[in-house]
């Protein structure tokens, strides 16, 4: 085989993504992830020394994110280990939800 079918064949398996691009979007969600955590826990420590409240809408919405992240890669991999970590984190969403809900209904 040439190394010009070769590299076709890898392109449309890869549908047409190389290798390098793969490593730097994995890379960059990665990285993502850790400031999303940096960015929620800031909002959060500022939140309580300014208002002696914590923000819990950041939280939904991070929490939202990881657990979209994990369930893809249970798609995509097919580890129990993955779905577990996805259903851990839509849970800590819903109860972060369910809590800010009630926080604004006892506030009205």
């Amino acid at each position: 085989m040439k190394p010009e079918e070769i590299l076709e064949r890898s392109r449309r398996e890869n549908k047409h993504r190389d290798l390098a691009e793969l490593e730097v979007t994995v890379a960059a969600g990665a990285i993502a992830g850790r400031v999303g955590a940096t960015v929620c826990c800031l909002l959060s420590i500022l939140s309580l020394w300014i208002t002696g409240t914590l923000l819990l809408s950041p939280w939904v919405i991070y929490c939202s994110i990881l657990g979209t992240n994990w369930l893809v890669r249970y798609r995509k991999r097919g580890l129990k280990s993955d779905l577990v970590v996805s259903i851990l984190m839509y849970g800590l969403a819903i109860a972060a939800l369910v809590l800010l809900i009630l926080r604004l209904v006892a506030a009205r």
